[in-house]
């Protein structure tokens, strides 16, 4: 009998234990599988995202929109009007960072392609001249008002508020289903103990 009262806390202890490995594996292929799909796939590879930082886009743009860019587009398909993703020195510290503006007009200079930008906000044409290798690609879809959160998301902060927030959702799921088959053991095993009273 003693044999049988230590087997059942040994057995509870064996099925959480599989329970987290197998909430972990499965976290692992997800982001494994997610990893592969948004660098390999190459109908999904071809696309990056972006944060809108500053209004210079704005209306059409706006501060904390997110946008998604082609990043795989020939620059011979490009024209005059498409907004355009491309790296830009814009503080003059030899650092370059992504812009999102318009492609104003394309030039040649020596033989050389140069392309010209200009923002939403005005009619002024940005003080760069970019080269091929400067373009990033074509915008393609705009949603709004999920910058914040993806920057909160790309933060160690945010990871791990992400990750606990998973482990919470999967504790309250499992708390819920194993509360779900406890309830349903006990009521099968009501009904045999009067189906045996019965006998």
């Amino acid at each position: 009998m003693k044999k049988e009262n230590n087997s059942k806390p040994t057995k509870k202890v064996h099925n959480n234990v599989y329970r987290w490995v197998r909430f972990l594996i499965s976290i692992f292929l997800i982001l494994a599988i997610g990893y592969v799909m948004l660098n390999y796939v190459p109908f999904i590879a071809k696309y990056d995202a972006f944060v809108i930082g500053s209004g210079s886009m704005e209306p059409v743009i706006m501060t904390g929109d997110a946008v998604i860019v082609d990043t795989n587009v020939s620059l011979d398909e490009l024209k005059e009007g498409d907004i355009i993703a491309f790296y830009a020195d814009i503080q003059g510290d030899e650092t370059k960072e992504v812009i999102i503006h318009y492609l104003y007009s394309i030039s040649e200079e020596d033989g050389i392609r140069v392309f010209n930008s200009k923002p939403a906000v005005s009619d002024n044409i940005d003080n760069w001249d970019l080269l091929d290798e400067d373009i990033v690609g074509i915008h393609v879809l705009t949603i709004p008002k999920v910058g914040s959160f993806l920057l909160f998301a790309q933060s160690t902060i945010g990871r791990i508020v992400l990750i606990l927030d998973i482990v919470i959702i999967y504790i309250v799921v499992e708390t819920f289903s194993e509360s779900k088959n406890s309830k349903k053991k006990k009521e099968e095993n009501e009904i045999i103990e009067k189906s045996e009273d019965t006998e």
